[in-house]
């Protein structure tokens, strides 16, 4: 019997958590999910603060500790799993993994703020269109950025699946809401890109599993 500590990801439909739940699936790791709404307020309820007191998605409990952030999640599941989703520790195709997860987190992730959450930039009763329209021109470069960097690839690492590739799929997922996508470019690169990860019998398990069909990607 294994003594690896048992795996609980807590996940909401659609959000970076999406990524994780996906890489989990691919890595053959056995795992538990919980889903926490995030358009329900779940994640400010009680019983998910006792698990992540600041109520962010992903979390991923590890035996009785509590992992968060996307990046470090994915990092973790990459170590763990069997099926080399990670490359290894100390070369410069491990530390571009860390580049690419990055910069999705830290630059991707918050390019789609001012059009998903104007008023936390603008204050509640500040001028939510305008911080709405201001975003728009950083979000289209940003992701232009991201199929430019994804041209000649036919994975973020290269010919290698990683997970990177979920957190990637996540962004072009919000990138095609249908209050995005009239504000985007069409990017090919990354369009290939998600659909091979589509593809995956792994990534049509979690879709399944968190009800996400090609209608509820594209709503608001």
């Amino acid at each position: 019997m294994s003594n690896d500590p048992a795996l609980t990801l807590f996940y909401s439909p659609r959000a970076c958590s999406l990524a994780c739940h996906i890489a989990l699936e691919e890595s053959g790791l056995p795992f538990a999910t919980r889903e926490v709404k995030i358009r329900e307020n779940k994640h400010k309820d009680e019983s998910y603060l006792q698990v992540n007191r600041w109520g962010k998605i992903p979390a991923l409990e590890i035996g009785d500790q509590v992992l968060t952030e996307a990046h470090a999640i994915l990092g973790y599941i990459g170590d763990r799993s069997a099926h080399d989703l990670l490359p290894a520790a100390g070369t410069l195709e491990r530390a571009r993994a860390h580049e690419w997860m990055n910069f999705l987190s830290s630059t991707v992730h918050i390019a789609f703020r001012p059009l998903f959450r104007p008023a936390v930039l603008a204050g509640t009763n500040g001028p939510i269109e305008a911080v709405r329209r201001a975003g728009i021109p950083l979000l289209r470069e940003t992701l232009a950025e991201v199929d430019r960097r994804l041209a000649g690839r036919s994975w973020a690492l290269g010919e290698k699946y990683s997970v990177c590739d979920p957190y990637l799929l996540v962004f072009w997922i919000w990138s095609q809401r249908e209050d995005v996508i009239e504000h985007v470019e069409d990017m090919p690169n990354w369009r290939g890109l998600a659909d091979r990860t589509f593809d995956r019998p792994a990534t049509q398990r979690v879709l399944a599993r968190e009800g996400l069909t090609p209608e509820a990607l594209r709503s608001a």
